[in-house]
């Protein structure tokens, strides 16, 4: 659960809230690029409404991670207070689909065996998405009950096209992943909490040797540039660090702090062309305010 909280409520006024016009991407992730500079300055785009989407009644509870789709134009989110994933549309922030706890619940064994069910449908905390493949992968942790059991699922597509929760792994007793992402340099899906981060293969069902980053903690969300060059993590003391994944170290000048953006609990990062998303999990909000688990989208100029 979001229960990490730093951070008394933003006003609105602080933040941009996002004009969707303003918001057309240039998608090609392909071409995706940030400043080469040693004095980069992080600016505040827009923000993408949740509570509720555009052009829908659903209001999403929690905001816990972000992941991109880039065949289908899509940005997913994960709620574990409402137990739900969401497809919506990269340009216009619109609802393309909920995938609710009965979804998850209903996800069989990978190989065989009993269905998911309730224990393991809980708190889903993290999402990964395998562009080789056209996989994504969700994960959910143990809290908050010791009933709730650490679980990894994965979605393909599905006959229509769309990707669906095709099958579930039982995680290892005391997994908790609170961050995930793929790297396309060597193929691997990477998780993180805490200081810790590894690798974690599916199929095996089998996670790597745990390594640390310096100066890297309270890892809440992660995400790989295109070439896997980068790392981008959010951490709970609400700060955005850029980590050059092959010397395992913080690019300098790459840390920015979030709160003077209005963000209160960063939780999920994805670099999409040449913007940063961080999603916001911060609950003290009250109903109705526009930045109530938004996304908040970020240049970088240079």
């Amino acid at each position: 659960m979001s229960d990490r909280r730093r951070h008394g409520c933003r006003r609105a006024s602080e933040v941009l809230v996002l004009v969707i016009g303003s918001l057309l991407l240039s998608m090609s992730t392909a071409s995706a690029s940030l400043p080469v500079t040693n004095t980069p300055q992080l600016g505040l785009s827009g923000t993408i409404k949740t509570s509720p989407f555009v052009g829908s009644t659903t209001i999403m509870k929690d905001n816990e991670d972000i992941a991109y789709v880039p065949r289908d134009n899509s940005i997913w989110l994960v709620d574990d207070n409402a137990d739900s994933a969401y497809e919506i549309d990269a340009v216009t922030g619109a609802l393309k689909r909920r995938l609710s706890r009965a979804d998850f619940e209903a996800a069989p064994l990978l190989g065989g065996g009993p269905v998911a069910g309730q224990n393991r449908t809980g708190d889903l905390e993290a999402l990964a998405y395998d562009a080789a493949n056209d996989i994504l992968y969700a994960f959910s942790g143990n809290c908050c009950t010791s009933a709730a059991l650490p679980t990894a699922f994965r979605l393909v597509r599905d006959g229509s096209g769309q990707l669906s929760i095709e099958s579930y792994r039982a995680l290892a007793t005391g997994s908790d992943f609170t961050a995930a992402s793929w790297n396309s340099a060597d193929g691997k899906i990477y998780v993180g909490k805490g200081r810790a981060f590894r690798s974690y293969d599916y199929v095996t069902n089998q996670q790597g040797t745990t390594f640390r980053v310096p100066n890297v903690a309270g890892i809440l969300g992660m995400g790989f540039s295109v070439d896997g060059a980068d790392l981008f993590v959010v951490t709970n003391a609400e700060q955005l660090l850029r980590v050059n994944w092959a010397t395992r170290s913080i690019v300098p000048g790459w840390t920015f702090g979030l709160t003077s953006f209005g963000v209160g609990d960063s939780r999920g990062v994805s670099l999409i062309g040449d913007r940063l998303y961080v999603s916001d999990g911060y609950d003290q909000r009250p109903k109705g305010d526009p930045l109530r688990y938004a996304v908040y989208v970020f240049n970088v100029l240079g």
